[in-house]
């Protein structure tokens, strides 16, 4: 750059280091006039761009409670940090990693509060099909609600891990190839299950662009009451980030012989959530579930007939 004219006619990037990464926006004169590596110019009015860059954890976490820094952030006259939340702990002003001497008193640092806010990492699930990129401090939380988060495949022997559409694509292949049904919230959908199928797979497309995948699971048809439940298949943390789901189940048997009654069971219920896709436990306390009696089973093939509504739950 000729004359210490600075130009916001370009853009800089430089190339990204392997291993941890954080991403930090800098003025584009000043890659410029640091000389440091190779770059590329990209055409652009902007006077700032986006750099990969590595800097050592320790900088971007309290040295108190070693939790990652985030506004706003206090900071004394020799460089210590301290998070709001530890400073508002402090009994003093004074800094806690100074030793007694020097004046340590913290104030804000409007500069680590910009720098914390800017240095930004992919999901830590990113792996697992999620594209969003965070600030760091976020990651932890991100990535606990994050439904991209893994579920497990649940069948024996089986080491499968994946967010739940693409554990959906494995349960469906070989050599699983679990039976898939596709319905809408707040229709009945009507199935009936032979054995020996133990799970179906359900899957809801939302209005709003969202696919959630529930597995309908069968106990052993030879129990005196066979339990039927639903669950929908997301990590626990995605699911306390909602939304929930409700659902009602019911089975229906033969007409009676004497009356022509038709006998029907049923369950109205809140859907919980399963970070594996697993049967249902008949002996677990808090398991909700259908119990449908073996005599309602019907024909040589001991089918089960069975009334699915799944909806989404108000509030």
């Amino acid at each position: 750059m000729e004359n210490g004219e600075r130009s916001s006619a370009k853009r800089v990037r430089v190339p990204s280091p392997p291993g941890n990464r954080v991403k930090q926006e800098v003025p584009a004169w000043e890659e410029e006039a640091s000389g440091g590596g190779e770059t590329e110019a990209m055409d652009g009015a902007a006077a700032r761009a986006e750099v990969v860059v590595r800097i050592d954890k320790e900088m971007l976490h309290c040295p108190i409670c070693t939790l990652p820094l985030k506004p706003p952030i206090f900071q004394c006259g020799v460089g210590h940090t301290a998070c709001g939340s530890c400073h508002g702990q402090l009994p003093t002003n004074q800094c806690h990693s100074c030793d007694g001497g020097g004046g340590g008193l913290y104030g804000p640092c409007p500069v680590m509060d910009a720098l914390v806010a800017k240095a930004v990492v992919p999901c830590p699930h990113q792996a697992y099909g999620c594209r969003a990129s965070v600030a760091y401090y976020q990651a932890s939380e991100h990535g606990s609600t994050c439904p991209h988060a893994p579920c497990a495949c649940g069948e024996p022997g089986c080491a499968f891990v994946g967010s739940p559409p693409a554990l959906l694509a494995h349960l469906a292949a070989a050599p699983h190839s679990w039976a898939v049904e596709n319905f809408r919230y707040g229709e009945t959908l009507r199935l009936s299950v032979p054995e020996p199928e133990a799970r179906r797979l359900l899957v809801a497309d939302g209005d709003d662009g969202s696919r959630r995948v529930f597995v309908l699971a069968v106990g052993d048809r030879a129990s005196r009451t066979v339990p039927v439940s639903v669950a929908c298949v997301r990590a626990p943390g995605a699911a306390a980030a909602g939304p929930q789901y409700t659902c009602k189940m019911w089975a229906t048997g033969d007409k009676a012989p004497a009356t022509g009654k038709v006998e029907s069971v049923l369950v109205d219920m809140e859907v919980p959530s399963a970070a594996a896709a697993g049967a249902v436990a008949a002996d677990d306390e808090k398991a909700t579930f259908l119990g449908v009696p073996r005599k309602m089973l019907r024909g040589a093939s001991r089918q089960m007939l069975l009334s699915v509504r799944i909806g989404r739950a108000s509030g």
